[in-house]
């Protein structure tokens, strides 16, 4: 399946990750799509320049500049030699952000030493990217296991159809396993169990638990049936509880290597509790993740002048 047909690979932190690039450059070609290479150069913080003014900043940021574009030689060297290489300064999420806008790329790659300011920069692009965001981290596993994780929400249809079409994708290309993952809950189940202001009995409680999972089992094979891969070999886990407390066990029982989850943008309250779910997710996990945004996404960054 060729989805993606203008991916941008972006370094984070210093650490070079040779596999990730390989990885990166077999999905370019099996997807026909350009490959870009972006380095970013973080400015100084604001204190940092009141506190050493003169030319200490400007022959640090020369260094870091002259750093920065070693490691993207070292990178297009890997990738591709055709690749286009650019560098920027500034805050690493913005202008990932920015070059994403500008150039109409369909998906971001990005490397991670796992470092504070790492996470920073890919909780912001899991906020704010309007393309999928797919964070390598490295592994010696030598069978490729992708989970996918989804909410059969009918208003979310198209979110999960990315999400499973991805996932299929990636395990028909190279081959491996493929996981399906859907954490459900029974609304006001505590309150009816332990509220003076319910009283209902026990075995009715459980009875209606019971229903719920029987319906969340339902919507999880209609979703596959209406994306057309019911026929995929997947390995369906339906768990009880919290996707951001559950999803992290799974990925470890099973050794997953990639998880590929949707990040759900929408306004108000519920906008930060799920852009906090997949940012939980994400420091729970030590595999690799592919975070996808809903069709119609807006990203707050601003489109940059030309």
């Amino acid at each position: 399946m060729e989805r993606f047909k203008k991916i941008l690979f972006s370094p984070l932190g210093t650490h070079d990750n040779p596999a990730a690039i390989r990885r990166v450059n077999e999905l370019a070609t099996d997807n026909n799509a350009t490959l870009s290479l972006l380095g970013v150069v973080p400015e100084p913080p604001r204190l940092q320049r009141v506190l050493h003014r003169g030319n200490y900043l400007d022959r640090a940021l020369s260094a870091e500049r002259a750093r920065v574009e070693t490691r993207l030689k070292r990178c297009r060297k890997a990738a591709a030699e055709h690749a286009e290489t650019r560098l920027a300064v500034g805050d690493p999420a913005v202008r990932i952000i920015e070059h994403v806008l500008s150039a109409h790329h369909d998906l971001v790659v990005v490397t991670t030493d796992e470092d504070r300011e790492d996470r920073a920069v890919i909780r912001r692009l899991l906020r704010e990217c309007p393309c999928p965001v797919w964070v390598i981290r490295p592994s010696r596993a030598r069978v490729q296991r992708v989970l996918a994780a989804v909410n059969p929400e009918p208003s979310e249809l198209g979110l999960n159809r990315m999400i499973l079409e991805l996932s299929a994708s990636l395990v028909e290309l190279h081959g491996g396993e493929l996981h399906l993952a859907h954490a459900w809950e029974l609304y006001g189940e505590s309150t009816m169990r332990g509220s003076a202001f319910m009283s209902l009995p026990p075995a009715d409680v459980d009875a209606l638990v019971e229903g719920a999972r029987v319906g969340h089992e339902q919507a999880l094979e209609q979703l596959l049936s209406d994306c057309g891969l019911d026929g995929q070999p997947w390995q369906v886990h339906l768990v009880k509880g919290s996707a951001a407390e559950l999803v992290p066990g799974l990925v470890a029982k099973h050794r997953i290597n990639l998880l590929v989850m949707g990040t759900v943008a929408r306004t108000g309250a519920n906008r930060m509790v799920m852009g906090n779910t997949a940012e939980r997710v994400l420091d729970e996990v030590n595999c690799s993740v592919m975070a996808i945004k809903p069709e119609g996404f807006v990203s707050p960054i601003p489109l940059p002048e030309s």
